[in-house]
Parts: C-alpha cells; structure tokens; sequence
C-alpha cells in the first residue's frame, strides 16, 4: 500500500476474479493475483487504486477552452468568454470512440487551464461577477457543461476519467490574495460532487508565493471528497500526491534509466519510501492545444512509437495530448494517427515467442516455478527461493527464433522486487548479453535486435526481495 498518509488500508491484491491477458493494449479491469502462497511483499506497495491506474499503461490528455478558438497556447484571462462556441457539433463520445479504439484506457480534460476560463458552469465566482465559464458563452445558450458531457461519455465507453484543474488562474479577481485559496477549494469542490467518481486529479503550477498557498488543505480536501481519486500534483512532490509527472508538459524528462515507482518520500530523507508511480506527459501535437496550422505536424507513427517505449517500456504510464478542434471534435489527422498508433502496438504484441515454451530457474519459491513467468497470465508468476535476491530464468525458444523485443513485468501488487537484471540469449551453444537494465516494475521493454536465439536467460543480479516476474515476453517487433 501506498504510504501517504491520506490512504486507508485496502487489500494489496484480490481474488482471482478473472484472468488478465499478459501482453497487448487491451482491457484491464483493475488488479488480480491468484494466491500468493506467502512470498513476502517487499515494502512500499501500491494502493489498489495506484495500481489499478499503472496497469492502464495508456491515458489521453485533452487540452480544450478558449485558447482552442484564439489560437493560443497560454490564454492571460483576459480573453471574452463569447469566442467559446463550438456548436452542436461537440461531440465528446467521438473522442472516446478513437481513443478506445487506439487502446486507450483513461481520459483526462483540462476542466480549467491557466487562463481562469472553466468548462462547467462554475458558480465559484462571487456576484455581482460574471462566471468566467461555458455559461457565460453563446455555446448551448449558457446552458452546457463540456466536462459534464466529457465525464458520461467516458463512463458509457468504460474509460477511466480524469480532470486537470490549473491552480494559476489569470482572470479570477482574487488570484494571488487569501481570498483565492477559497475559491479553488470551490472549485475543486464542485468538480468532485457533481461528476460522479473520479479516478485522478491533476493540478499543475503554482500561484504567487505571497500569501502562501495552502497545498495540504487542497489535497486533504481532495481526498476527503473522494478517497479512491488519484491526485497527481505535476510540477511539484507532494506528501499528499499520489502520482507524479514526467515529460513535456511539465519539463521534467525522463531519467536516463528505467524509471522506478519507489521513491524517496517528498516529506524528505528521514521518511520511508512511498510508492510514487510516474506518468510521462507528451502531446501528439507540437503544442498542447488544438490550432488548424499543426494539422500537419502530428508526431509520426515511428515517433509515437518511440513515446511508448521511452514511457510504457520504462515503467511510466504514457499521457499523450490529443486536443479537440474549434468543432469540438478529435481532428482527422489526430484521429488517423491515433489509428495508426494503436494499431502499431497491437502489432508489436501479436505473437509472444516464449509464449508456453519450456522454461526453468535456478530456483523455484514453493508451487511458483518458472513455466508461471510464460503462461500468458498476469495473476500467476515465477518466484526464486526463498531467501534469494538473485536468480535465473531461462526459456527454451524450441529452435533458432529472430526477435528484436524482449518484454518483462513483475506483480507489482507485492512490490517492485527487481533493481537490477540483464537479458541474455543463446546462439550456436553460447550465451551472450544483449541487454541490460535496473528495474522492471508494471513492464520493462528492451529493443534488443535483430536477435537469432535459441534460448533466452532474464539473469537478475540484484533485488529487494525474493525476485519474481509475471510475465517475460519475446516478440518480433514490426519497430525494432
């Protein structure tokens, strides 16, 4: 379980409700393990709900408002609310029609951007102001609310749902005095009674210094509201944060090595590690929102490709930007690269070649022997023995077989176990190393080709536990 504070005890893992396919982007319906026959989980361990959310593997992230209909990336709250009307054209459930469709998993709206301008009919301001919001535009007659359609949209595809609400407010007549703290408890009140559950909350930049900004009121409110929602605080560590950010939206890239979800504690040195996992923000797009000149700059299917092996493949969710148009729908090129993305990954995935192969370890926990790591099941898994921290798994390819791609995931719902590994493969009788990494987590991916193998060895070499893996796949990848 998660050790921030705001969490309460939940169980680390549930019954065998059903089985979960082990490779692909395809539906998960949240986190299962058969029974564990007392390994040990090795401290900190994810809530259900952070894993739940870290085995989506892929998040959508729509920058939408009026920056959308001026043409900007960074509105300054001064701009007529009147310019928001996309029409009766807004369609939100042909946006979850083609994220699905690429494999999408959850979906998250920037419900208010740093501009002030909201996409409810906030009811924050105080009278005699005018709301700043989709009520004070000509779009539906002041009557719509995007974030109400976004949220029943995204419940009738069975996406998960997130909403981005920006601290830093540009319009608000109280930014930057006491009285705004307030008004963005409002807000945040608001958004978390009216939709129905959320599954995260993402908040972004700070305001002014001076006065202060109460950040533990904000997340204890946050969880108070809804206790299973997920706040990701962006461009800050938080005690009360249960995600955080990488990549381009917030200027954090990604390490140069695999990316771990066990983190020093952001309450500092002299706390236990907590479990923090990572989720890499890039958009499809040069900019964040939609503008008709960038309709031919979509990142390429190779490039999208490389997002997911440089997030996905490292341990860290992908949230990749898709920005609805001036109409209020997902453009035709964003929706024929999200096509071509989705349709990639499926490809990557479509013949594991360890898939049922013999397979044997140096070392077996209790009934976990190795054939577990290659049964195409995420609730079954391979443990060494006990007391081990190292170990080798070994997988008989049944002949000499080319592959480029060699996939590995432990059940983190007993902890992320392995700091250290590397891949070996056997060719003409001798093994040598052809790659090599830290952590594994919810999934590590090692580009190792081209390879022609006939035996493929996962040696880990350092753990903070009894190493364990859930599934250890190869794969002949159409993008090597």
């Amino acid at each position: 379980m998660s050790q921030k504070s705001h969490k309460t005890q939940r169980p680390r893992w549930l019954p065998a409700l059903a089985v979960l396919a082990a490779v692909g982007c395809i539906e998960r319906t949240g986190p299962v393990l058969s029974d564990t026959l007392g390994l040990d989980p090795v401290q900190p361990l994810p809530s259900s709900d952070q894993l739940t959310w870290q085995t989506q593997e892929l998040s959508a992230f729509l920058h939408f408002g009026l920056n959308t209909f001026t043409d900007q990336e960074q509105g300054d709250g001064t701009v007529s609310p009147t310019l928001f009307n996309p029409g009766a054209t807004l369609d939100a459930s042909q946006w979850m029609t083609a994220l699905k469709a690429a494999g999408f998993h959850q979906v998250m709206l920037t419900a208010k951007h740093h501009d002030g301008f909201c996409l409810w009919p906030s009811k924050c301001t105080s009278p005699p102001l005018t709301p700043y919001s989709v009520a004070a535009s000509p779009w539906l007659g002041g009557n719509g609310d995007v974030v109400g359609q976004f949220v029943t949209a995204a419940h009738e595809a069975n996406l998960r749902v997130g909403l981005a609400l920006s601290p830093p407010d540009h319009h608000e007549k109280t930014y930057g005095t006491p009285a705004y703290q307030a008004f963005f408890e409002c807000q945040v009140k608001e958004l978390l009674t009216y939709y129905g559950p959320l599954d995260e909350l993402w908040l972004w930049g700070s305001p002014p210094a001076t006065p202060p900004f109460d950040w533990t009121r904000v997340e204890t409110l946050v969880h108070k509201l809804q206790p299973n929602v997920l706040l990701d605080e962006a461009t800050r560590d938080a005690t009360g944060a249960d995600l955080r950010s990488l990549g381009q939206a917030v200027l954090q890239p990604m390490a140069p090595t695999d990316e771990n979800s066990v983190q020093p504690a952001p309450a500092g040195p002299t706390k236990p590690p907590v479990w923090y996992p990572a989720e890499s923000a890039f958009s499809i797009r040069p900019g964040w929102f939609w503008h008709a000149a960038e309709d031919t700059q979509l990142k390429t299917r190779s490039q999208l490709v490389d997002l997911y092996f440089d997030s996905v493949g490292r341990n860290s969710i992908l949230l990749l930007g898709v920005p609805p148009n001036t109409q209020g729908l997902l453009a035709d090129p964003d929706v024929a690269a999200l096509d071509q993305f989705g349709a990639a990954i499926r490809s990557i995935y479509q013949s594991n070649l360890a898939a049922a192969r013999t397979a044997v370890a140096d070392s077996n926990f209790k009934n976990r022997p190795a054939p577990m790591a290659v049964d195409g099941k995420l609730d079954t898994f391979w443990a060494a023995g006990e007391g081990t921290t190292t170990a080798r798994l070994e997988v008989d390819l049944g002949g000499p077989v080319a592959f480029n791609l060699v996939s590995i995931q432990e059940p983190i719902a007993l902890g992320e176990r392995i700091t250290e590994h590397r891949v070996d493969a056997k060719t003409n009788g001798v093994w040598t190393t052809i790659a090599m990494g830290t952590f594994v987590g919810e999934r590590k991916l090692h580009r190792v080709g081209p390879v022609m193998a006939t035996a493929l060895a996962l040696v880990i070499t350092k753990a903070r536990g009894v190493p364990a893996v859930a599934e250890l796949g190869v794969y002949q990848s159409p993008f090597p």
